[in-house]
């Protein structure tokens, strides 16, 4: 009997990458299930290429979804990925199974005919709403980190308690394998802040705060401060916008990174002793190891009783007027009062740690649980996993 064909979208950018394409390459090292992986160019082909080499997997057959030139000339740039998707769809459907971490890809399962099972990865372990926002409902599986996101997508109706299943943090998971400690960034032993904000503009803390923060770092002279923000943050900017922040890195001092490998590995979270953000899911990952927390509302946010604001319970909250070092001070002197709840939501978010103790196990097993998952999945198509597993 032939193996059960199952096709990946890779397609909605590297920062989602660690979050399920681990799963993929281990199912491809088993050599149990036919694995195609589809991308939009070859910049992304490249990248996965580079991303399984990185991790030490084999990499299984990518295709780039071309367009004919004559759609691609007339289409606006908005609309690239959901014209990509109808024209390649009778061959993205020709499979038992469809993988993928984001949502866009659910018009597959609304065109007309077959669609073969659905399974989607959640690309992150935050609190906005965005995460559990309506099209997840659209997938037959959904694959979560921990029971804050299963409890919360069970409330909200989006998915059944059979379908929804947790595999722990795949991307902790594939982190600890690599064997990524705490890297040494800076020469020196002070503490080291990461500010981390997200590219969305109505919650991004970034231009109210980022150049005041470089400015206090320098000026006081105890921190020292990496500036990481969500990889999309500056993709639309232009070079001479990028070149401009880049160069506020000071040697030794402040390191301005705007998308470099080190910004999805965790290489950061790993190394920093503070986090400062805003509502970037990063700060979980953080977490991994409980340290200082401190975010910015510079948009006046009603947070106090918003779920999607959750993370804002593991520090101080600041507004774009107050000193952000004076603030910093303020979240490592009283970390000890944030610990309790840090522990406790991450407990939730995270079905297990492999980012526990200093020296991460060598072999976690989020992602072999996951990959058991994906192959029964993809093998019996149409049931839930405990139906297909009785098969």
């Amino acid at each position: 009997m032939r193996p059960s064909r199952l096709h990946v979208l890779a397609i909605g950018g590297a920062h989602q990458y660690l979050h399920f394409l681990p799963i993929v390459f281990e199912l491809v090292r088993r050599g149990t299930t036919r694995i195609e992986i589809f991308v939009l160019s070859e910049a992304q082909r490249a990248a996965v290429e580079a991303f399984a080499a990185d991790l030490g997997y084999e990499v299984p057959p990518i295709t780039v979804m071309y367009l004919p030139m004559a759609l691609k000339h007339f289409l606006p740039a908005e609309r690239a990925k959901s014209l990509t998707l109808l024209y390649w769809a009778h061959r993205l459907r020709d499979a038992e199974a469809l993988f993928c971490a984001e949502r866009t890809s659910t018009l597959l399962k609304r065109l007309p005919g077959r669609c073969p099972t659905f399974i989607h990865s959640r690309h992150g372990f935050g609190d906005r709403a965005v995460g559990f926002e309506e099209r997840i409902a659209v997938f037959d599986h959904v694959l979560v980190a921990g029971s804050k996101d299963r409890e919360r997508l069970l409330e909200e109706g989006r998915v059944a308690p059979e379908r929804c299943h947790m595999v722990g943090p795949v991307k902790l998971a594939a982190i600890a394998r690599a064997e990524h400690g705490r890297a040494r960034l800076f020469p020196d032993e002070r503490p080291v802040v990461l500010y981390n904000p997200h590219d969305n503009k109505d919650f991004s803390s970034f231009d109210a705060m980022a150049d005041k923060l470089i400015v206090g770092i320098l000026a006081d002279g105890r921190y020292n401060l990496v500036v990481a923000p969500h990889i999309k943050l500056a993709k639309s900017w232009s070079a001479s916008r990028r070149a401009e922040w880049i160069a506020r890195s000071v040697e030794g001092r402040v390191i301005v990174d705007l998308g470099s490998p080190r910004v999805l590995d965790m290489t950061y979270a790993l190394a920093a002793d503070c986090y400062f953000g805003d509502v970037s899911s990063q700060v979980y990952e953080f977490l991994a190891r409980p340290r200082p927390c401190l975010f910015c509302d510079a948009h006046g946010a009603d947070w106090r009783d918003d779920p999607s604001y959750a993370m804002w319970r593991f520090g101080p909250v600041i507004g774009p007027q107050d000193d952000p070092v004076a603030a910093i001070d303020r979240a490592i002197a009283t970390h000890a009062d944030y610990l309790a709840m840090q522990q406790s939501r991450l407990a939730q978010t995270l079905a297990d740690n492999p980012l526990a103790g200093d020296t991460p196990p060598a072999h976690p097993d989020d992602i072999d649980r996951a990959a058991d998952l994906l192959a029964v999945l993809t093998a019996r198509p149409g049931g839930t996993f405990e139906a297909a597993r009785a098969a």
